[in-house]
């Protein structure tokens, strides 16, 4: 009798340890319908991208002036030189802001040659002044470019075209995911004799924009050269992908 009291107050013990702990989680429980708990089998999880086309509305152009000398003063006041008329033609030429306009590196350094009988020899010093413009005016976008050839920006290192409408685009972004989404699960939930009952569970997933980058690293002294003898460059921007996803879980009846 005595044994059977204490595996009485056992089992007593254990629902209620159970029910605290029932009562500890977080959130609401998932209920799918009439207030029966959601399981496995009444629900349904889909995955869905959304994506769409824009316009781009600015460019960030990487542009250089690189200048050489026997020491490295002379290196530094040629590029201060060069860069001079390359800050003209940019406040003055086309009214681009002084915000919009960063240096993103400059450096004086010095160059060497090689030789079998000496070895390496000083053979003078390099100075790079990097910088990057934004620019909103895109149909310009190849006379800006030709005229900070011409002013002594000699190194391109590309274009990239993107848009400052994010936050935007994105909305209709998601719009799309979550249709196509609920397309998903109406296909499922049809195939298995049952219908969408609402949703449950909305996770966003990451989002992608895909700006168009014009790269000319690699051939950047030729494609300077290459501007400054033509009268007019064309740079064609093209269009952004914007693309996000969702993971959407829907209770069926």
């Amino acid at each position: 009798m005595k044994q059977r009291g204490v595996q009485v107050l056992i089992l007593a013990v254990a629902v209620v340890v159970i029910g605290w702990f029932g009562m500890g989680r977080e959130g609401p429980a998932v209920v799918a319908a009439e207030g029966v708990p959601a399981t496995a089998s009444n629900t349904v999880t889909v995955g869905a991208n959304g994506s769409i086309m824009v316009e781009p509305d600015v460019a960030y152009l990487n542009v250089a002036v690189e200048t050489r000398g026997a020491k490295a003063g002379d290196a530094q006041k040629a590029n201060a030189d060069k860069f001079a008329a390359v800050e003209k033609t940019l406040y003055e030429t086309f009214g681009i802001e002084k915000k919009d306009v960063k240096t993103t590196g400059f450096r004086v350094q010095p160059e060497y040659n090689f030789t079998e009988k000496e070895g390496q020899v000083l053979k003078g010093y390099l100075a790079v002044h990097s910088i990057q413009v934004t620019y909103r005016k895109l149909p310009e976008i190849g006379k800006l470019l030709d005229a900070l050839s011409a002013a002594g920006a000699n190194r391109m290192d590309g274009v990239q075209f993107d848009t400052e409408k994010k936050e935007q685009y994105e909305l209709e972004a998601l719009k799309k995911a979550m249709a196509n989404a609920s397309a998903k699960a109406d296909v499922l939930a049809t195939s298995a004799n049952r219908q969408l009952k609402g949703v449950v569970n909305i996770v966003q997933g990451s989002v992608a924009n895909n700006p168009i980058i014009m790269s000319t690293t690699a051939e950047s002294a030729m494609f300077a050269e290459d501007l400054a003898q033509r009268s007019s460059s064309s740079v064609q921007s093209g269009q952004i992908q914007i693309t996000t996803s969702v993971t959407v879980q829907y209770n069926m009846q």
